[in-house]
């Protein structure tokens, strides 16, 4: 069944109506009657009328179809409610109740009622436990909490699971001038959830928005979150969310007001990127970066041109720009003359751009200004600053010509906030912080670089699955002997039983070798002095040789637990990487890379993807680590190695499709070596999942 009973519904049963305009059920008939001009149905056995309409003792009662009913109500009565709105044809049901999985005991209990009533009847659930919906566009307000702003239909709708962060949002939206369309609290989620309100509001003819700015707490509807990322990024639209539950304690907060499952936020942080959505780190980053969307221009690339009349203010975005993963060029040497003659004497043509306090005097070089880097084909993004009360009405025109006249994002400074306010309402989009003002343009250019990881075309696919075990930890050489199936390079090397074997293996190989014990109930054999490195000659081999033995038999668990030793050429000296394979509980499979050695620990950076991702999206988490370094620096990969360790991100990423058994596997240390990288250790999880 669709959500057009959210949208759109034809009528609607209010059950615990009320006349006390401060109740809950009060409230919601006060805004519900001057709003909505369909049949309302209260239904309160204890009124005859409720705002002037006949009242009716039980949804069965009213005798006419009813599209969705409002259940303000205890807890308790909630199922014999919705179990009689079905009866009476409702398609949705909104439950405000508290007293759910959100209290444990009795309250998981009953909400597994209504969740076995939804699935018995079709009817779609928003809540329990939430704050309803407002579909401004239609003139439809179902909440008990007052609306505490002026309504204006626009095109942001805001989706979230903790009402009073929806409704704050639209409230900051409003205040600086924007209009929202849509707003839904959902609560615990039993049902409908804020992915597929998104996907229904997308997928409308009437209500579809152009930005959807979502709070969400738990992930228990992950899938649908990520399916209408993609939806909206291919429709040209786009989503922004901000997730609660980062920290342990946040997590742990965001379950006990929801009862909702809470996965890794570096794999969903991961998964949103790949599907289009922009992340926020704050309410009101996620009321700026929406409003930088909504004003629909979307950038050819990451080059920005900083217009300012204040030095500082141009000082303190050109600070934000390399953070926010933008270019900061100067003018061609054409451009920069062209901007000098209209420029004052002691302006700056450079970037910023320095356009000086004179504009008080003299606004001429404000328009030619705006119209050259409006039309230059040097620059992708506009960034001005400051629009001001104290200048005239003429300066306000003349941002919002250039503004109209240019295909380029363009963004404004205006501190003071009536000035941000009513100039929003005009058109142009402005910001109270610099740094805010250029965060908002390095989201507008994320958003277009992640464009490039939707199509997964060449991601590969699952293959037949080669792993016969089920549970238990593979010993290194199992492992490796597994890595190497799907492409990752390991060094050259055996294992043996034999202190003679161990010689002749040493003897066989150009250079120095590693002699390791080799077995899966010691994963961390340097722990315990299992590796022994710089092997040459048969007197040293053997003396290692006798010495890992030793070291087995005093670790081993039991006196029978099998061990080998196993030699390899020790690989060189070279940047040291980890490369992590895990299954995360929400998403999936789920790649990580990461510095490798004994730094893995201490350096926390890493780059996740979710699988499945593209080759494009394997090539970013390598140009990204160490913020780029890893590639840029002189020291850093070569061409080939890079290359190679592409390759060996999309052959883990294979493993993880095509092996469920596999739970966890681990390279460390990955080596780059001038011409690829080696997997110089590795270790393999097996829990007879089914991935």
């Amino acid at each position: 069944m669709t959500l057009t009973a959210f949208l759109n519904p034809r009528s609607i049963a209010v059950v615990g109506a009320s006349q006390k305009a401060d109740s809950v059920g009060g409230r919601i008939m006060g805004q519900l009657t001057t709003s909505f001009d369909g049949p309302i149905y209260p239904i309160n056995p204890n009124y005859d009328t409720v705002r002037g309409l006949p009242a009716f003792p039980t949804v069965g009662a009213v005798g006419k179809p009813v599209d969705l009913v409002l259940a303000a109500a205890s807890s308790k009565l909630i199922p014999a409610i919705l179990r009689e709105g079905t009866e009476s044809g409702a398609q949705g049901a909104v439950v405000y109740s508290s007293g759910f999985a959100e209290v444990g005991g009795a309250g998981e209990a009953l909400q597994a009622e209504l969740d076995r009533l939804v699935a018995e009847t079709g009817l779609r659930l928003l809540g329990p436990n939430c704050l309803g919906f407002a579909n401004f566009r239609r003139g439809l307000t179902a909440t008990f909490t007052r609306v505490p702003f002026d309504v204006r239909d626009g095109n942001i709708a805001v989706l979230a699971q903790s009402g009073s962060m929806g409704i704050g949002t639209a409230s900051l939206l409003r205040a600086d001038g924007a209009g929202v369309g849509f707003w839904a609290a959902t609560g615990n989620e039993l049902d409908v959830s804020t992915g597929e309100l998104a996907m229904e509001l997308l997928a409308s003819e009437e209500d579809v928005p152009d930005v959807i700015a979502m709070v969400v707490e738990g992930v228990n509807n992950a899938e649908t979150v990520m399916a209408a990322g993609r939806q909206a990024a291919r429709a040209g639209k786009q989503v922004v969310l901000l997730k609660l539950g980062r920290t342990e304690r946040g997590r742990q907060a965001a379950i006990s007001h929801t009862a909702a499952l809470a996965g890794s936020y570096a794999s969903f942080a991961a998964a949103c990127e790949q599907n289009g959505i922009v992340m926020v780190d704050t309410i009101r980053e996620l009321v700026d970066v929406s409003r930088g969307f909504a004003a629909g221009r979307r950038p050819r690339g990451n080059r920005v041109a900083i217009i300012s009349s204040s030095g500082g203010n141009g000082a303190l975005m050109a600070d934000a720009t390399e953070p926010a993963g933008l270019a900061l060029p100067e003018p061609s040497a054409e451009l920069r003359a062209r901007l000098a003659e209209v420029l004052p004497s002691f302006g700056s043509a450079g970037n910023p751009i320095d356009i000086t306090g004179n504009l008080v005097n003299d606004l001429r070089p404000v328009a030619a200004v705006l119209e050259e880097i409006g039309s230059s084909d040097e620059f992708d993004i506009v960034a001005y600053g400051t629009v001001a009360r104290t200048l005239p009405e003429t300066h306000r025109e003349i941002l919002l010509r250039a503004a109209r006249d240019t295909d380029k994002p363009f963004l404004a400074l205006a501190h003071q906030p009536d000035v941000l306010t009513r100039m929003a309402e005009r058109g142009l989009t402005c910001f109270a912080d610099p740094a805010s003002l250029i965060g908002v343009a390095g989201k507008l250019v994320q958003a277009r670089e992640a464009g490039a990881f939707l199509d997964l075309t060449d991601a590969p696919s699952a293959g037949g699955a080669t792993v016969t075990a089920t549970t238990g930890t593979l010993s290194e050489s199992e492992s490796k002997a597994l890595l190497v199936r799907y492409g990752v390079p390991v060094p050259t090397e055996t294992v043996v039983n034999e202190e003679d074997a161990a010689v002749r293996a040493v003897e066989d190989l150009p250079g120095p070798a590693v002699l390791k014990i080799d077995a899966a109930w010691l994963p961390h054999k340097s722990d315990v002095g299992g590796v022994i490195v710089g092997v040459r000659g048969r007197e040293a081999t053997a003396a290692a040789f006798v010495r890992l033995v030793q070291v087995a038999r005093q670790h081993r668990p039991t006196p029978d637990a099998a061990y080998r030793i196993l030699v390899a050429e020790q690989v060189p000296a070279g940047i040291e990487l980890m490369l992590g394979l895990t299954r995360d509980r929400v998403h999936g499979a789920v790649v990580t890379l990461a510095a490798g050695g004994v730094a893995a620990e201490i350096i926390a950076e890493s780059q996740v993807s979710v699988v499945p991702f593209n080759r494009s999206r394997a090539q970013a988490m390598v140009d990204r680590l160490w913020s780029g370094r890893l590639v840029t620096h002189h020291r850093g990969l070569t061409a080939a190695a890079r290359e190679s360790l592409v390759d060996v991100l999309m052959g883990v990423q294979r493993l993880a499709l095509a092996e469920p058994a596999v739970a966890e596997a681990e390279v460390n240390p990955l080596i780059a070596t001038p011409d690829r990288v080696v997997a110089v250790d590795g270790l393999v999880v097996l829990d007879g999942g089914e991935g």
